[in-house]
């Protein structure tokens, strides 16, 4: 495969070509972590709408993103409603429809040519489950099958039903070696979050505050508690993300998880540029290369991976996926019930 080098001058983005393969699949996000510990770094997982601003301009962000440092990239799939994030996103969701990107087949179109340039890092394939299901008449495979010829190697699904939905999603990603990111809310409770652990297998991704996405000014308070909790009940690498904006909050990502996720403020800084010299790429490098800096990690840094992969839990033994459909059903009529107890007083 041919790999774009790509050199900062005069405000451009000059490219030479060289050679390089990228490794597939879930090894490929498990490289990633374990090659960032060996550089005493935290890994660094940029965000970028798909087709943002336009198809041909995608591509040459997502090669800046991998010269600025981006150890994994993470490559949002354009939605109509995308109801988990703020304007920032949400704008870069309509820019990206509106300039082309309108289905998954152009996204993945995107990918593959980022892939034939010289992309070699791993793509987690970001969006919303109802959408991107609902484009495939709920075909979950065809779906993996595609996702993974074109170069992805995970997805990261929002808006995904506990239980029966998310297990069988997970299994036909495991199927098709691909991982799928299981999102860790402010909220869930240690049984959730076990049943997130036994589920993942690369990475969980836990969202630092409650809310939709958007640059920050400063980490939460008690984010450290936050990820200790979850590190209870898993080994693998854990990565945070929501509000992250500059190096130094990187770096507190960094010293507590094994990586930090940053979306929105990169997507600010280019839309700051409209009308600048500089490049759309130029700028995504400049930036990212910046947060990159934060990554280091000290002597000290706390909650951290012992182990870069696993076979998910109900995969390596069928029989544990009927007991935590079971146990859904019955946290849900649980919560039912508790409910309906609240709610009482009001009808009396």
């Amino acid at each position: 495969m041919s790999l774009l080098l790509i050199k900062q001058e005069n405000n451009t983005i000059q490219m030479t070509m060289t050679t390089a393969t990228p490794t597939k699949g879930i090894e490929a996000i498990s490289n990633a972590f374990s090659a960032a510990k060996k550089r005493g770094q935290a890994t660094l997982i940029p965000y970028i709408c798909g087709g943002y601003s336009n198809p041909v301009k995608c591509v040459g962000i997502l090669l800046a993103m991998q010269k600025g440092g981006a150890d994994i990239i993470e490559l949002g799939v354009p939605c109509s409603d995308p109801f988990a994030d703020g304007n920032t996103i949400k704008g870069s969701h309509k820019v990206a429809i509106d300039n082309g990107t309108t289905s998954m087949s152009v996204l993945l179109h995107i990918l593959e040519n980022a892939r034939s340039k010289g992309l070699i890092v791993p793509v987690v394939l970001m969006g919303y489950y109802r959408s991107m299901v609902g484009e495939y008449d709920s075909d979950i495979s065809k779906m993996c099958q595609d996702a993974a010829r074109s170069g992805a190697n995970a997805f990261l699904m929002v808006g995904m039903g506990e239980g029966k939905q998310e297990l069988e999603f997970n299994s036909i990603c495991y199927k098709y070696n691909l991982s799928s990111i299981q999102l860790v809310m402010p909220g869930s409770t240690d049984e959730r979050i076990a049943d997130l652990a036994s589920m993942a297998s690369t990475f969980l991704y836990v969202v630092s505050v409650s809310g939709k996405t958007g640059a920050r000014d400063a980490l939460p308070p008690g984010l450290n508690d936050t990820v200790a909790r979850v590190r209870e009940k898993t080994n693998l690498p854990l990565v945070v993300g929501f509000g992250i904006s500059n190096p130094d909050m990187v770096n507190g990502v960094s010293n507590l998880s094994d990586g930090a996720v940053v979306g929105s403020f990169l997507t600010d800084c280019m839309n700051a540029n409209v009308g600048n010299e500089s490049s759309d790429e130029v700028v995504m490098y400049q930036e990212v290369s910046k947060l990159h800096s934060g990554s280091s990690q000290d002597s000290g840094a706390t909650n951290q991976a012992l182990v870069f992969s696993q076979v998910p839990l109900h995969v390596a033994k069928e029989n544990i996926e009927k007991s935590m459909v079971a146990r859904y059903r019955w946290r849900k009529a649980i919560n039912f019930v508790k409910i309906c107890q609240a709610l009482g007083p009001i009808f009396e």
